[in-house]
């Protein structure tokens, strides 16, 4: 019975160092704006677009996006407060793939952002798939240099 009960609190403790030191660690490598959105299934054309929620945008990092749609995007950053193109060169057309979009959101002052989607395409349309952050951790191409 003593044997039992010793390896059970064994299992027990180690069961809970495990189990708190996950959050604690993944917490500090990434800010919460950096954690990624899934962009609802919703259909989009050339002509019918989609905003995102808006998302708070900690710092001055490129946003995240993830296209999974199997068509191009044409992607468009807006300020959270006045909508107002925030997207470097206007636009970014983001193939399928993992992508940064660069972007003036913070830089200028504003201190959340969301994302106007449609086709990069006239004639094609879709479900919109994939997922995106208004700020960036790692390394992937530019769609908007």
């Amino acid at each position: 019975m003593r044997k039992v009960k010793k390896l059970m609190s064994g299992i027990l403790a180690m069961g809970m160092a495990i189990a708190l030191s996950i959050p604690v660690a993944a917490d500090e490598a990434m800010p919460m704006s950096a954690i990624d959105s899934k962009f609802p299934a919703r259909f989009i054309s050339y002509s019918k677009s989609y905003n995102s929620v808006i998302r708070s945008k900690e710092d001055v990092s490129y946003n995240y996006v993830n296209n999974t749609s199997g068509f191009d995007l044409w992607v468009v950053t807006k300020a959270g407060t006045d909508k107002s193109n925030q997207t470097k060169n206007g636009h970014a057309i983001v193939p399928r793939g993992a992508w940064f979009i660069a972007n003036y959101v913070y830089e200028n002052g504003y201190r959340s952002c969301f994302l106007n989607v449609t086709t990069a395409t006239s004639g094609t349309s879709g479900t919109l798939r994939g997922e995106w952050s208004p700020d960036s951790v790692g390394s992937y191409p530019v769609a908007n240099r």
